[in-house]
């Protein structure tokens, strides 16, 4: 089965623990001297013993946390004073890790953009507080968004209030991923904060129009070459292929290089954890900012929090940590899990990259040993570190199979509530699902859905569990039941795609083979093909590089088999030939790939 995205679990993941991997040290050689001869000063054996501490701990953490390759660099005083590289770039074997390795940085992306629209502020190519719907005509807007601006549930009136700065702050209320067919917004903005890949891409659209150039070529222009980030780059290197980590699952299976094309603001950067230091200095210094600039970009705009410690400025999130304070971000691409923290006014701070589905369990050590303060983004947004009490479940799962849960969930929900919660245990259960360990799946949500009977949530996860595990009829009944449970209710559209599927798993539409061929084709990135008589699909860059059978709904809908949250849908002209393809997700997502001349 195809995994599900890994974006779509943050929160979730925080449950896990992967499979261990013996922990290779190359500690850098890039210490950067003392720069006179006298006595070390308190300042430098502080630092001193941050460095010797974290060397010494960390292959100690990721052999408790199982995470195959670890990179590292500490930031003092607005300099890069040393540089780690610990464990393998793959599982399967034993090539060390070292500073040159590039790490997919996921959603470090999204600062290193928010660097550029400030240079672009600076140069007055951008105004922070303009309504952004204006940069496009309304067409070409309505393609964006899937419907028309007059569409029954969309609210115009907000998005035509939507500046760069909502965008870069998390507070335009866009979708993250969870867009209904209708293009939600979902509160007026610069009133909440909503984390928002989405935002990002608009605003990507519209600085490359701004500029007329490809993303990957702004980004170099404003950001890497005057930087010196030599290793880093948006879109993937034919270089990479030598020097690239693999990004592990859950259970520490590797997984092939994602050779990315098209660059995305939200996610796309490849990278080492030196690299990056370079630039969190750049903006720890102002370096190519107006002081008044580069001060918004660490400055809270929308609180995270009613505590008031977290927040969000332009491109990162804000901490107060007593008296101290420092910008920050995550970074969650499922397989590659990546954190940096930064103090301005200590100029102080760490970066640090995992291939490892379980890389921010760590987090909390890693940063409190780099610069002595909490990992307070990292604690809020919900992942759990390595000593959990989740991480041993887990593991027996692995060992032990589905009677683990069963034996022993009940009590640790008992004995520790606050983390075995119901969204928490469903969660459980999406991992297992990821991992295609189904049976796992089905008793963790048979134990939700007794701890939790009036549940429409747990018994909607229970239906989708029969489905993987082949008990489709009693799948029908649970997702009915889910309908008009007391509590939480599943909605109608949810099920209502749930039954497409089984019906395609139950009784798939049938083609001639003639029907086939005239389908077949390329779609863009999207390609159909005609495999032993049946349909399969693959997409370039995706995760179904290699092609996948296809299950017919109808003559113009397909599942992919083992993938039950996305359809494709053929798309005719008026003379009946097809002329493009529509992947729709089950969130109410949508893109198209117009079928090639």
């Amino acid at each position: 089965m195809l995994r599900r995205n890994p974006s779509a679990l943050i929160g979730i993941a925080i449950l896990i623990i992967v499979t261990s991997a013996t922990v290779l040290s190359a500690d850098s050689p890039k210490r950067i001297p003392a720069l006179k001869a006298s006595p070390a000063t308190s300042a430098e054996q502080e630092t001193d013993r941050a460095v010797a501490d974290l060397k010494a701990s960390i292959p100690v953490l990721m052999n408790k946390a199982r995470i195959p390759g670890l990179q590292i660099a500490l930031i003092r005083e607005g300099r890069i004073i040393w540089e780690g590289a610990y464990g393998v770039t793959s599982s399967s074997g034993q090539k060390a890790v070292t500073t040159d390795t590039i790490f997919e940085a996921a959603s470090l992306s999204k600062p290193l953009f928010a660097y550029a629209v400030m240079k672009m502020v600076d140069e007055k190519l951008i105004d922070l507080d303009t309504p952004l719907l204006g940069a496009f005509p309304p067409e070409q807007v309505e393609r964006y968004l899937g419907h028309p601006l007059d569409a029954e549930g969309f609210r115009l009136d907000w998005a035509k209030k939507i500046t760069a700065r909502h965008v870069l702050s998390h507070s335009a209320g866009m979708p993250h991923g969870d867009r209904g067919e209708i293009y939600t917004i979902f509160f007026e903005p610069g009133t909440d904060w909503k984390y928002s890949a989405g935002g990002y891409q608009f605003l990507q659209l519209v600085v490359e129009k701004l500029k007329g150039q490809p993303l990957e070529e702004i980004i170099d222009a404003y950001v890497l070459e005057p930087l010196g980030m030599q290793h880093s780059s948006m879109v993937w290197r034919e270089a990479y292929e030598k020097t690239m980590a693999n990004g592990h699952f859950l259970y520490s299976d590797p997984v092939d290089f994602r050779k990315r094309s098209e660059a995305t603001a939200a996610a796309s950067l490849y990278t080492t954890a030196g690299d990056y230091a370079r630039f969190a200095i750049a903006v720890l210094n102002g370096t190519g900012l107006k002081p008044e600039t580069a001060k918004e970009m660490f400055t809270s705009f929308i609180e995270m929090n009613d505590d008031g410690n977290l927040g969000w400025g332009l491109g990162f999130g804000t901490q107060v940590d007593g008296e101290r304070t420092a910008f920050w971000q995550w970074g969650d691409y499922g397989i590659f899990r990546n954190y940096v923290i930064a103090d301005p006014n200590q100029r102080s701070g760490v970066v640090y990259l995992t291939n490892s589905f379980n890389g921010l369990s760590v987090c909390s050590e890693v940063v409190t040993k780099s610069i002595g303060q909490e990992a307070l983004g990292c604690l809020d947004l919900g992942y759990l570190q390595y000593d959990s009490p989740a991480y041993a479940l887990m593991w027996d799962l692995k060992e032990k199979g589905p009677q683990a849960a069963t034996a022993q969930l009940p009590a640790l929900i008992k004995k520790f509530p606050g983390v075995f919660t119901q969204e928490r245990v469903n969660g459980l259960g999406e991992i297992m699902e990821n991992e295609n360990m189904y049976e796992e799946a089905a008793a963790i949500y048979r134990c939700n859905a007794t701890q939790h009977p009036n549940s429409g949530s747990a018994l909607y996860s229970l239906a989708r569990a029969s489905v993987l595990t082949g008990h489709l009829v009693e799948a029908k009944k649970q997702y009915k039941a889910s309908l008009s449970a007391p509590e939480n209710p599943a909605e109608q559209a949810a099920v209502d795609w749930a039954m497409d599927h089984i019906k395609a798993l139950e009784d798939p539409a049938t083609f001639e083979e003639d029907e086939l061929q005239r389908i077949a084709g390329d779609y863009g990135p999207r390609h159909l093909i005609v495999t032993d008589g049946s349909l399969h699909y693959f997409r370039e860059d995706g995760d179904t590089s290699k092609p996948r059978p296809l299950m017919a709904v109808s003559k113009d809908t397909f599942f992919i088999e083992g993938v039950s949250y996305f359809k494709l849908q053929v798309v005719f002209d008026e003379e009946g030939k097809p002329s493009k393809l529509v992947g729709i997700y089950e969130s109410g997502q949508r893109d198209e790939s117009p079928r090639d001349p």
